[in-house]
């Protein structure tokens, strides 16, 4: 078979980062990039079986870029997991087949939302491709604040490969963790990164999304439209109350992404408010 690393980058992840390894060392050496935690993120990693990298975090791409650039490996193929995921015996005979007869030099796979113990099989953009299976050498991710994407240097294809994702922080963690993605969604909205691909409709669905998300960010009253989609269009009121109460999460992070664009147009954004402040006196 051919040869896999995978890597994980990490920051205070005690609570899955020994799920997470031990879902992928049957797959070849496990290597988490550490941003700092200040928890047992680092002891569990090792005591799992991982090789563990500490560097200060300094943003999701960079993170990744940065283990790309000085993980040492001869492995044929590098698998990016989020600390939260993890693989199934499934997933890993998938990714064992994929790599077996690899056709292409990077693949997508999808992924499975796991919320408040319950499988969102409506709710959730099943199946979410994510591109996270390269040939070594031969990506990197572009630098945006938020919602990272690899590029790959060759031809890219679907996998049969299935991840699951669940975040077993809690609701006031996941909140949190919105609140951060809308600041920084804001943010590119407000001063886009330079270089971005732009996606295509012609091409497949993670292209396609990625020229409609450009489009979908700039509309108005997409909280509503969002909910709407989620809960009813694709029948996310059939996941249960864990399905109506993810539709209602990803609707206010809409809505908090379009608030903040316009708390920093009219002025009032904390940054801009405290230079006034400071002119003043």
């Amino acid at each position: 078979m051919a040869s896999i690393v995978t890597i994980v980058p990490a920051l205070d992840e005690e609570l899955h980062i020994a799920r997470c390894v031990s879902s992928a060392l049957d797959l070849g050496p496990v290597v988490v990039v550490d941003g700092g935690s200040s928890d047992a993120t680092v002891r569990l990693a090792e005591e799992a079986g991982a090789r563990v990298l500490e560097r200060e975090w300094t943003g999701y791409a960079s993170q990744k870029n940065w283990a790309l650039d000085v993980i040492d490996t001869e492995a044929e193929w590098i698998l990016f997991l989020d600390a939260d995921e993890y693989l199934t015996p499934q997933a890993r005979d998938a990714v064992r087949a994929t790599v077996g007869a690899a056709d292409a030099d990077g693949y997508h796979v999808g992924r499975h939302l796991v919320f408040l113990g319950r499988r969102l099989d409506h709710a959730y953009w099943y199946p979410d491709y994510q591109l996270r299976l390269f040939r070594a050498g031969r990506g990197h991710f572009e630098e945006r604040r938020v919602h990272e994407h690899l590029v790959v240097d060759g031809r890219v294809s679907e996998s049969s490969i299935d991840v699951m994702h669940e975040n077993l922080k809690g609701i006031s963690d996941y909140v949190g963790k919105l609140n951060r993605y809308a600041d920084l969604e804001a943010q590119e909205i407000l001063q886009p990164s330079g270089a971005l691909r732009q996606g295509s409709l012609r091409g497949g669905w993670p292209e396609r999304r990625r020229a409609l998300k450009r489009v979908w960010l700039r509309m108005r009253g997409r909280a509503v439209l969002r909910f709407l989609w989620l809960y009813v269009v694709k029948r996310g009121f059939l996941d249960g109350r864990a399905g109506l109460i993810f539709c209602g999460l990803i609707a206010v992070h809409d809505f908090l992404i379009e608030a903040k664009v316009a708390e920093h147009r009219a002025g009032y954004a904390p940054a801009q408010v405290r230079e006034r402040a400071l002119v003043a006196d």
